[in-house]
């Protein structure tokens, strides 16, 4: 078993990737993905590249933690298309197509009760899962699990989400969102799309890890891996980039929804395992 610790903070705040820790002030914002590979198992990249022809996102929000939905203020278009477009485009171009399910109203997700936490480890992420989730996958079908959750990582209070795959038979990949954390973002009257736009982009980033980006599964076409923040694109404006800042968020239209940079598009699309 293979652990890696993923940390993307923006501001440009400084990590010691060495000994895992860090000293996050509460206003910084960032990411951090834990991928586990199991090599014998349905939930991996060369399966999803392979046999897998439906890809289904399972939603579940703790009490008062629910996703955005609905239609974004500035141009109208539905929040949820964002995420549903990066994916439809990582599926295109194949000899085959790939059936993509992506929710976007609360509706077609799945409330849990208050969980009364304001911090969460690593393991107690993973008690929701067993109680949870209700679908799983195959070599045929794969269904990722989002969980929206209060509070913050106990280690990390900074990050927005946590993606953990593959550890202990926990199944397809699952994705943890801190709500908290994304509404950091939504401090600015005038911007009042961009917690709703943090919140998809932090999202198709977190997907964009665990189908296999950057060089963590998907191999690499061209060298854009940055090593020094481990499985993430030197371009600065790709969405598998290290950091997202509040420039960035601003600056996203999601008129053209597309977060990933050509590099990452042609690992993906080279990549025929």
């Amino acid at each position: 078993m293979i652990f890696r610790a993923l940390i993307i903070l923006s501001f440009f705040s400084l990590i010691n990737c060495e000994n895992g820790k860090t000293d996050l002030p509460p206003a910084v914002l960032g990411y951090i993905a834990l991928d586990y590979l199991i090599l014998t198992d349905p939930d991996r990249s060369s399966v999803y590249f392979s046999s897998v022809r439906s890809l289904d996102l399972e939603v579940a929000y703790e009490t008062a933690a629910e996703p955005f939905t609905g239609n974004y203020t500035v141009g109208g278009s539905n929040i949820w298309n964002v995420t549903d477009s990066n994916m439809q485009d990582v599926f295109a171009d194949r000899s085959y197509s790939v059936a993509i399910t992506v929710p976007s109203d609360l509706s077609e997700m799945t409330e849990i009760p208050d969980q009364n936490r304001s911090t969460w480890s690593v393991n107690q992420l993973l008690d929701l899962v067993p109680r949870y989730r209700k679908k799983s996958s195959n070599y045929q079908s794969t269904s990722f699990f989002i969980v929206y959750v209060r509070g913050q990582l106990v280690d990390a209070p900074g990050v927005i989400a946590v993606t953990i795959s593959g550890v202990l038979g926990i199944g397809p990949p699952v994705i943890f969102v801190f709500k908290d954390m994304i509404e950091q973002f939504n401090n600015n009257i005038a911007l009042p799309d961009k917690a709703k736009k943090a919140e998809q982009m932090t999202l198709t980033h977190e997907l964009g890890h665990a189908l296999g980006l950057v060089n963590a599964g998907i191999p690499l076409y061209s060298s854009h891996q940055d090593k020094d923040h481990g499985n993430h694109c030197t371009n600065q404006s790709c969405g598998m980039f290290w950091a997202l800042s509040e420039t960035k968020v601003e600056a996203f239209n999601p008129v053209s929804p597309l977060i990933f940079g050509q590099e990452c598009r042609d690992d993906i699309r080279n990549y025929n395992p």
